[in-house]
C-alpha cells in the first residue's frame, strides 16, 4: 500500500475488501490477506478522520471572531 493514500481512495478500497470477504468465496489465505489489508486501510481512515476533527475544532470561531477550540461531537455519541 502506498503511503499517501486519500482517505476516499482507503475508504473505496476498503469497502471492495468488505464486500469480497462477504461473498465468502475466497480461500481462508486470501479471507486473511483480505483481512489484514482491510484493517490497515482502516487505521489510515482513522487517522485521517482524526486528524480532520482536531482541523475542525482549531476553526470553529466563537461569536466574537476569536479562534477557539471546541469539542467535536459527533452524531453518533450524541444518541448514545
Amino acid at each position: 500500500m502506498k503511503n499517501n493514500v486519500s482517505f476516499e481512495e482507503a475508504l473505496d478500497k476498503l469497502e471492495l475488501i468488505v464486500k469480497e470477504l462477504e461473498r465468502g468465496e475466497l480461500s481462508l489465505e486470501e479471507s486473511l490477506e483480505g483481512f489484514a489489508e482491510g484493517m490497515k486501510l482502516s487505521k489510515v481512515c482513522l487517522t485521517q478522520l482524526d486528524q480532520a476533527e482536531k482541523k475542525v475544532d482549531k476553526i470553529i470561531q466563537s461569536q466574537q471572531g476569536k479562534i477557539v477550540e471546541k469539542q467535536l461531537t459527533l452524531l453518533e455519541e450524541d444518541k448514545c
